[in-house]
Order: structure tokens, then C-alpha cells, then sequence
């Protein structure tokens, strides 16, 4: 459904060319032309974004936002000012608007502006109207989101849940694939079954056959009794293999067998024992390229993966951010008995900038901190910058805990332009002028920083 946004300004040549522009992005647009126009309107519709100029005969931009506030204090609001109102316009951002934007200004710079306070938005209510029943019942789930890559995954995890064919998932630490794995299990007609995983990586040669195929009484030093493996304790069940890149050449002979002939010898035993279990199989590795170095076998990988799956990394996924960072303040806010209920958009912009090297993992750790350390219901820039993403690169100090001056400036330099871009909502020229220097010195540094 498309987002709804009123437009409100007495200047009827300038609402047109504004109704027309945020049409062209896909929005409803709706227009008011005095204040108690808008108020009614806002009254009979629920709108995504309300814009409004702020000086306005009878009632001002400002008075429409106070009274406004009076009845949901969560309302997306920009404000539309003369170069001459400004003092008035950062005093709408006290009382709850999004942010300001000075005439005369490009279409772009508000159809960008907007987009970020419908997202704002949307993010806070979800966090208000959430429930904790539904907070608790979703804070183990997977953010599947509006990507398009993770759209057509689905799409095939739907196609294929009924069979047995496996699949092996792809993707940078931290991109979710156990959770990914999981969702795919219990998409299937195995999900009343067993789901085992186990961590191809972290277990030697001998352990890891051990824990698969299991092995019989005196096989190696320390078997002092049988014990079946996970291919066997998981009949009729998901067998997850993550890591599957770390498997040495002679278990990758064993586990193809297991494969192909639905059977597996315990180790130290002569006697085949059927399994019907399904393999699901994930890595960081490019596997691809590990077959064509010798790493990895080649007939294995053909039947790993039958169906391959790639999950994005997280700075791919910029249109999910807001769904990820909704569902983990929901989380901690039942696991650490907080109130969140809102970021400040610096904040916002500050999550959005960061290369996010370890991907959801690590936003996940960053709102974990974030929310623990939060005074009130917001997160700042500040609570986040308990975290080195405010602090991108650091390295080049002595002894630990200790910078170089040089470095101390960058970091200092860094921190300043992300919380001028934020408060400038994404605008540079405007970032350019919150810090006293010029745009082109703005530009020279963000390529320098790599922010």
C-alpha cells in the first residue's frame, strides 16, 4: 500500500509542484492550504508524513505541530521554512518534528527527507503498538524483510519445502544463515521432526565424525561406550552442517557416501544403519572456488548444493534496516525490562553509514548496547558510540587504550561529520555549513574517512 503524505502551504503554485514531484515516487499525495484544513484532514485520514510550511496566516506550521502532539506524539512532521525562521524551525524539532527544510529547496532533497521520516515513523510505531506476548514470540524469529534477493529466496524455499532436496546456504559471517536454516526446516514437511546442527569448524577430524556418524565401544581412546550420531538420532529430520567449507578430505568421502546411499557406518563398526535425514549446509567460504582448488570435492558440492542459496550482506539490505533495528530493540527491551521506543535520526543515520563488517551479528550487539545504556525511551549518537562503529578504522594507537594525536583528530573529525550528516538528514551542503566548512572540504573528507 502506498504511503500517505499532506502537504500544507497557502502558496497553491508551490503545492502543486510538490504534490506532483512526491506523486511520481509512488506516495498518495493530499494538500491543505491553511492549517485548519490540514487538521481536519488529519482527523478523517491517517497519513505516513505531514509537511507544512511554517508561516501560515491564522495557524502556523508550529501551532498545527502542537496541536497535533496533542493527540500522537509520533507523527512524521517536516517542517518548510524561510531562510529567516529558522530559530523557529529547530524549536519544531523540539517539540517532535522530523527535521526542517529551508525554501528554496530541490524536490530530490525532500522526496529524500520524506522517505527517511516515513521510515522514522513507521519504526516507532512499530515499537509502541508491539505487544510483549508478540515481543516475546518474535524475538527468536528471522527478519526476512523487503530485499529483493531475500524475496526470491523464499520463493524458492516455498517451492522446495516439501522435498528432500538439499541446500546449501551461502553468505558473510553474520548474515543469518543458521537462523535462515531453521526457517527453511520448519517450512517443511520434517518441521514436527528433529533439527540438529553441528558446527563443522570448531570439532577435530575425529570428534566430528564421532558426533555424525557416531561410533561403537573401543573404536579410539576414550569410547568407552557406543553412541549414535547425529545422522542417526535426527531420522525423519533436518541435519544442519554449517561451516561445511572446514570439512577435511577424508570425512567429505564419508558424508558423501552418507548422501548418496542414505546409510552411514558408526566409526569403528562394519554394520550400515539407514538414515533418512535431510541435509541442509551453509559456509562462508566460496565453495566454488574451493572445489576448483582441490580443497573441496566437487562431487560433494554438486550434492550439497542442489538448491544454492546466497544470503546478501547487511550493507546490501539498506531497506531493511529499519526492520532489523525495530526487532532487536523489541527483544532487549523484554530481555533487559527497558522502554525504548524511539532513535534519534542522527542515530538512524549513524547505523545506516556504518560498513556493518560484521553484519547482523553486529547490529544486533550494537542495540544490545545501545538499549542497556539508553537514559530514557531513545537511543542518541551517543549511546551507540559505545561501539567502534562511531570510531570506523582505529588501529594506529601504541599501548592499549591509547591513540596517536593524529589519530585522536580523525576519530574526533569522523564522529562530527556523522552527526552533522545526521541532523542534517543526509544533506551535505547543509552538514557542510553545521560543521563551518566548505561543501567541497565536506566531500574531500567523507571520501578520505570512507564513510
Amino acid at each position: 500500500m502506498p504511503e500517505k503524505i499532506l502537504l500544507v502551504d497557502d502558496e497553491h503554485d508551490l503545492l502543486n509542484v510538490l504534490k506532483r514531484s512526491l506523486g511520481r515516487q509512488g506516495y498518495v499525495v493530499d494538500t491543505a492550504s491553511t492549517g485548519q484544513e490540514a487538521w481536519k484532514a488529519l482527523t478523517e485520514t491517517a497519513y505516513d508524513l505531514v509537511v507544512s510550511d511554517l508561516a501560515m496566516e491564522s495557524m502556523t506550521g508550529l501551532e498545527l505541530l502542537k496541536q497535533i502532539r496533542t493527540i500522537d506524539h509520533i507523527q512524521p512532521f517536516i517542517i518548510m521554512t524561510g531562510a529567516g525562521t529558522i530559530e523557529t524551525a529547530v524549536e519544531a524539532i523540539k517539540l517532535g518534528a522530523y527535521h526542517y527544510i529551508t525554501k528554496p529547496f530541490k524536490t530530490q532533497e525532500l522526496a529524500l527527507l520524506a522517505r527517511r521520516a516515513i521510515e522514522y515513523g513507521r519504526l516507532h510505531r512499530k515499537l509502541e503498538t508491539f505487544s510483549e506476548r508478540e515481543q516475546q514470540a518474535d524475538s527468536g524469529s528471522m527478519v526476512i524483510g523487503n530485499n529483493a534477493l531475500m524475496q526470491q529466496m523464499m520463493t524458492m524455499v516455498e517451492k522446495v519445502s516439501d522435498s528432500d532436496v538439499s541446500i546449501l546456504i551461502q553468505g558473510e559471517t553474520g548474515t543469518g544463515k543458521s537462523l535462515f536454516a531453521k526457517r527453511i526446516h520448519n517450512a517443511s514437511s520434517r518441521a514436527d521432526k528433529p533439527f540438529f546442527t553441528i558446527d563443522c569448524g570448531a570439532l577435530s577430524e575425529n570428534l566430528l565424525e564421532s558426533e555424525l556418524f557416531g561410533h561403537v565401544k573401543g573404536a579410539f581412546t576414550g569410547a568407552i561406550r557406543a553412541k549414535r550420531g547425529l545422522l542417526e538420532e535426527a531420522q525423519g529430520g533436518t541435519v544442519f552442517l554449517d561451516e561445511i567449507g572446514e570439512l577435511t578430505p577424508s570425512t567429505q568421502v564419508k558424508l558423501l557416501r552418507a548422501i548418496q546411499e542414505k546409510e552411514i557406518k558408526p566409526v569403528g563398526g562394519n554394520n550400515p544403519i539407514h538414515v533418512d535425514v535431510r541435509f541442509l549446509s551453509a559456509t562462508s567460504r566460496n565453495l566454488e572456488e574451493a572445489v576448483e582448488d582441490g580443497e573441496f570435492r566437487k562431487d560433494l558440492y554438486y550434492r550439497l548444493a542442489v538448491i544454492p542459496l546466497h544470503l546478501p550482506a547487511l550493507r546490501n539490505r539498506q531497506e531493511d534496516m529499519v526492520l532489523f533495528v525495530g526487532h532487536f530493540v523489541r527483544k532487549f527491551n523484554v530481555r533487559y525490562n527497558k522502554k525504548v521506543q524511539s532513535l534519534t535520526p542522527g542515530a538512524m543515520q549513524t547505523l545506516r553509514d556504518s560498513p556493518w563488517k560484521g553484519n547482523i551479528r553486529e547490529l544486533e550487539n550494537v542495540i544490545e548496547r545501545a538499549v542497556l545504556l539508553a537514559e530514557g525511551q531513545t537511543i542518541s549518537v551517543e549511546d551507540l558510540c559505545a561501539h567502534p562503529i562511531c570510531f570506523p578504522e582505529d588501529g594506529d594507537g601504541g599501548e592499549e587504550g591509547a591513540v596517536s594525536l593524529k589519530q585522536a583528530v580523525k576519530n574526533a573529525e569522523i564522529k562530527a561529520i556523522r552527526q552533522a550528516l545526521g541532523t542534517a538528514g543526509g544533506n551535505r551542503s547543509k552538514a557542510a555549513k553545521i560543521l563551518g566548512i566548505g561543501r567541497r572540504t565536506l566531500y574531500d573528507k567523507i571520501e578520505s574517512y570512507n564513510l
